[in-house]
């Protein structure tokens, strides 16, 4: 069975989508035949994990056009990708294809699957009307939006939502739906942090990348309220991160090239601290992995949106904004707290967002439109 992923983002630069893209592409090669289509820089390299996988890669298309304000700039990368992905499924024989969460991505693979027959599965991050609410989009732009969404669910073979608030939006427009979280190699992020001294100094983790509007609002508020922390707590900035304010209390890992590093700096850390002023939907790695390493996360009402079975006070600590640099101040240095919110939420990481839990499911979901491909 041969599938292919299409992810209209460079699968070599490290966000929540091409995250997700990894883990599962790591997951299905082992019974299927799987390829990658995706747009890249030049001079990129092949990424641990997926030296085995064919990628089409679509180089020339600047992607960050689509982060552009001025609605018009989007449009010359996303018919040039639709062109282009047209060309390779119409020359490459698939039975499913799978879209990671790539909307504007979409036309192509439909127009397509009308000519070569394959299975679509559009995997769904999250809410893409409920998101352009939340940064301000409204009257035509909005219903635009509201359309494509639906249609793109619509005719879908089945869709993979990855949050309950996800699941539910969608399930109106197609009752080929399941939920497929976030999910993790548990036994990969796992830290061996001894506990904590009394009294002793304690690292917060930002992590990033911070190369978003969305992304520097945790920077924000530590940059413009660092005095007011208490004077024993020190943090570190995973990620690449441009926007430095030089503090003897902030250090910067910049880049991390594998995810082992990436390991070894969260186990550094007594706590991480997650701002969000935009609700995704869609839970975030950047909670979840902390989660599953057994470090308590600090984050606000909306970072808290779309993880479905985690509790406030119980498996994470939720305040609004203003109130946070009180709420880690005061709890931060209860050692016992700490722990036991640390080993909650590992508990949760694991019964509900590890691979583990969710791996049979994806499979199982593959093999039943193999069996309709047949």
């Amino acid at each position: 069975m041969k599938i292919v992923i299409t992810v209209f983002q460079n699968i070599y630069a490290i966000n929540g989508t091409t995250v997700r893209v990894h883990r599962v592409l790591e997951l299905i090669k082992k019974k299927h035949e799987v390829a990658v289509i995706t747009c890249s820089d030049k001079g990129q390299t092949r990424l641990k994990g997926i030296e085995d996988v064919r990628i089409i890669d679509i180089k020339g298309i600047r992607i960050g056009l689509l982060k552009h304000r001025f609605v018009p700039v989007k449009f010359p990368p996303i018919i040039i990708w639709n062109l282009i992905q047209a060309l390779s499924l119409l020359k490459n024989k698939f039975d499913i294809v799978y879209c990671a969460h790539s909307w504007f991505g979409f036309p192509s693979i439909y127009l397509v699957s009308k000519l070569r027959r394959y299975k679509i599965i559009f995997e769904a991050h999250s809410i893409l009307s409920e998101e352009a609410k939340e940064v301000g989009h409204s009257g035509v732009g909005l219903r635009l939006r509201q359309f494509w969404e639906r249609f793109v669910i619509r005719h879908s073979d089945c869709i993979i939502a990855l949050s309950q608030n996800t699941f539910g939006f969608y399930r109106p427009y197609n009752n080929m739906i399941e939920l497929v979280p976030v999910f993790i190699e548990d036994d990969l992020f796992r830290t061996s942090k001894e506990k904590a001294k009394e009294g002793g100094s304690k690292l917060v983790g930002l992590i990033g990348p911070f190369d978003t509007t969305r992304n520097l609002d945790s920077l924000r508020l530590l940059y413009s309220r660092i005095n007011e922390f208490n004077n024993r707590l020190h943090f570190v900035v995973i990620g690449r991160c441009e926007h430095r304010k030089q503090n003897h209390r902030i250090e910067y890992t910049g880049y991390l090239q594998s995810t082992q590093d990436y390991i070894d700096q969260l186990s550094r850390l007594d706590a991480v601290l997650v701002t969000e002023k935009i609700a995704t939907s869609g839970p975030l790695n950047k909670i979840i992995e902390p989660m599953a390493c057994g470090i308590p996360v600090f984050t606000t009402p909306k970072g808290l949106v779309g993880l479905h079975w985690v509790e406030p006070g119980k498996d994470i600590f939720v305040f609004e904004e203003d109130r946070l640099v009180d709420e880690i101040n005061k709890t931060v240095f209860d050692n016992e707290v700490m722990r036991m919110v640390g080993e909650n939420a590992r508990e949760v990481a694991e019964r509900y967002y590890s691979k583990k839990a969710n791996e049979d499911k994806l499979l199982q979901i593959l093999e039943q439109l193999v069996s309709k491909v047949k």
